[in-house]
């Protein structure tokens, strides 16, 4: 049982869980959100005034937009919100579809505890349930979530510089209601690691964009149940950010998404 599980693990997260995390470098001097005097220094690569409105198209064609809505205060910290049209999925580890995000000086960074919660406590109990273990009462109960918040993208760009995306690990116990409560205590490691690999044009639907930072993710998931280990290593995730405009195309070995319109009420 053990053994199909692990596959489970493995094959459900890396199917499942795309992009997110938080770094566990240094801790930042400024974490206040950016003023418009301080965003004249470098370009904004993720604008952020309540309004702004970004339009995006699938490979298989199908297009969705997400616009800046409003603000939400989280843990004391102040964060804008995306909102979607059509709406989507909860979506914890996608930087399209993240619901919400602040901008410091030099980080932008997402909010993803939330989802995280969700994630782990309704689709991964219920994947469980009917794949791994059909016809028993499993319930997971989490008992640890080590971060809430990525580091999405550092403030500049630096050619080869590279961070720690996600450093996440996750603890909890499988329950089996019907064995009498027993438990399989199990923990996830989730680690994404992002790294400016280059810059120049891109050409998208929405235009020719210059300086364009190209950035790369590479994530990696260990799962540890009872005395087995797995590690298993993840696809790369490419984005390319530019200058005052944003997130202009993401790709993988699944999908292709680049932006067709956009709208921002920032004035550079």
């Amino acid at each position: 049982m053990r053994i199909s599980l692990m596959k489970f693990l493995s094959v459900f997260l890396c199917s499942t869980l795309l992009l997110s995390g938080c770094g566990s470098d240094a801790p930042e001097t400024d974490e206040s959100v950016v003023t418009p005097t301080e965003e004249k220094r470098v370009p904004s690569y993720y604008p952020d005034a309540i309004g702004n409105r970004w339009v995006y198209r699938e490979a298989n064609g199908f297009e969705w937009e997400r616009i800046v809505s409003k603000e939400r205060v989280i843990q004391g910290r102040v964060y804008r919100v995306f909102d979607y049209n059509p709406p989507i999925e909860d979506t914890p580890f996608d930087y399209l579809k993240t619901p919400s995000y602040r901008v410091t000086q030099n980080r932008v960074l997402f909010f993803v505890g939330e989802e995280i919660n969700r994630y782990f406590e309704v689709d991964f109990a219920e994947a469980l349930e009917t794949r791994v273990f059909p016809g028993e009462n499993v319930e997971v109960k989490v008992r640890a979530i080590s971060e809430h918040e990525l580091i999405f993208f550092r403030i500049p760009p630096i050619s080869n510089f590279q961070w720690d995306v996600l450093d996440l690990t996750v603890k909890g116990d499988i329950i089996f209601s019907d064995l009498d409560g027993a438990k399989l205590p199990f923990e996830i490691h989730y680690l994404i690691t992002g790294a400016v690999v280059g810059s120049g044009s891109v050409q998208t639907p929405a235009g020719n964009f210059e300086a364009t930072a190209k950035i790369q993710y590479k994530s990696q998931i260990t799962t540890s149940i009872l005395d087995e280990e797995e590690t298993t290593e993840e696809k790369t995730d490419t984005v390319w950010l530019a200058p005052n405009v944003g997130i202009v195309k993401v790709e993988n070995e699944d999908r292709t998404v680049e932006l067709i319109e956009y709208s921002l009420q920032e004035e550079f």
